[in-house]
């Protein structure tokens, strides 16, 4: 039996008062498997989700949450998707930028993260000396990505529709009954971030869609997913058309975190509905990666691309922020074991706890009556 079927559980009671929170997820690839710990301890302590914004991983797991998914439910799918495509050892093979920076490897004085930020600035990285060199990051990005990546994103879009799909959702109009505010005038339940490089810009889907022309209630939620996960050179950037006048333009969406890993901007902090936060970034930091193999050369170029965004001061503006220790894990570590998956759960489930204790601690919450751990979204 899998980690994951060892996990499920009968429907159990948490001791109190329903208490609504509006939650804040932050991105991770596989790592996310933590958020299914964060979402076990919820309903135990008396919690449940009011709006919940997320991005890459988040955006995953906020959604199936939103969606209906309860936490040992969202375990059993997350063990379905099938990453058997990816096989890491053809790297140079599938992102040809791999390739070109191991063969300037060598030639190279400085070989360290910050010689990837100056080669990914040039409009060609095999000609240095060029004078028209300067060109921007986000275009440079796509460009390099159209070339190869790990894989293209199909399966995961089409993984999300058919699960999201049991449960009676597919478009953004089946996530409307959310916490109507000043952050969610149009009610989702979920939403979450990706960032056009043609613009340079983070867009907040589903609502941003219309400016594709697109009715954000009629936009799939699997196809938002397909974007905030989009990770530059593990993914090809996801195309959508514009009309502009008697022209067509395509524009490439890539994942939310290149440019804000953390999007509690789009949750509103109240009395009634207070907002809290985990991010996957918790834990001892690991050293500069290894670059000497193509994996390692893959990982700089993705930490590179996700370093250029909103300063992480201003990133966790919460007063509650729950950071999980996820450092054993790489985010594209996809074939992970059972003990990491059970290492990752758990550590989802440690600092949920934390986190619920001080925010008790800070607001005086106590349960004193037992509610359903899966109750209504929220009254």
């Amino acid at each position: 039996m899998g980690f994951f079927n060892r996990r499920l559980v009968a429907g159990r009671l948490a001791t109190g008062k329903k208490k609504v929170l509006n939650l804040t997820l932050g991105g991770g690839g596989i790592k996310g498997i933590a958020y299914a710990g964060v979402f076990e301890v919820a309903p135990k302590r008396g919690y449940k989700w009011g709006n919940i914004a997320g991005v890459s991983a988040g955006a995953v797991a906020g959604s199936y949450v939103a969606a209906g998914y309860r936490p040992e439910e969202l375990l059993q799918v997350l063990e379905q998707f099938d990453f058997s495509e990816i096989d890491l050892n053809k790297i140079p093979e599938k992102v040809p930028v791999v390739q070109r920076i191991m063969e300037l490897k060598d030639k190279l004085r400085q070989f360290d993260e910050t010689t990837f930020r100056y080669l990914l600035t040039q409009k060609d990285i095999a000609n240095m000396e060029s004078e028209d060199y300067r060109a921007g990051f986000l275009k440079n990005i796509v460009t390099y990505t159209q070339k190869g990546c790990l894989f293209d994103g199909d399966s995961i879009e089409e993984w999300a529709w058919k699960s999201l799909s049991k449960k009676g959702v597919r478009t953004f109009g089946d996530l409307r009954g959310g916490i109507i505010d000043s952050k969610n005038p149009n009610g989702y339940k979920m939403r979450m971030t990706a960032v056009d490089c043609n613009r340079a810009k983070v867009i907040v889907l589903p609502d941003d869609i219309s400016y594709y022309g697109i009715n954000p209630d009629e936009f799939e939620v699997a196809k938002a997913i397909r974007m905030s996960t989009c990770v530059p050179f593990a993914f090809k950037p996801v195309e959508i058309k514009r009309k502009d006048g008697d022209k067509t333009k395509t524009h490439y969406i890539v994942d939310g975190g290149v440019l804000d890993k953390f999007p509690s901007w789009l949750i509103e902090d109240s009395k009634k509905y207070p907002k809290v936060g985990f991010t996957l970034d918790g834990g001892e930091k690991k050293g500069i990666f290894h670059m000497d193999t193509p994996l390692g050369i893959l990982k700089a170029l993705i930490s590179v691309v996700h370093d250029i965004g909103v300063p992480k001061e201003q990133a966790h503006d919460l007063k509650h922020l729950g950071k999980i220790d996820t450092t054993k894990v790489y985010f594209l570590d996809f074939n992970i074991n059972e003990e990491d998956k059970n290492y990752l759960y758990e550590s989802g489930k440690k600092t949920a706890k934390l986190l619920f204790d001080e925010f008790e601690k800070t607001h005086g919450y106590k349960c004193r009556k037992p509610t359903p751990i899966f109750s209504p979204w929220f009254k």
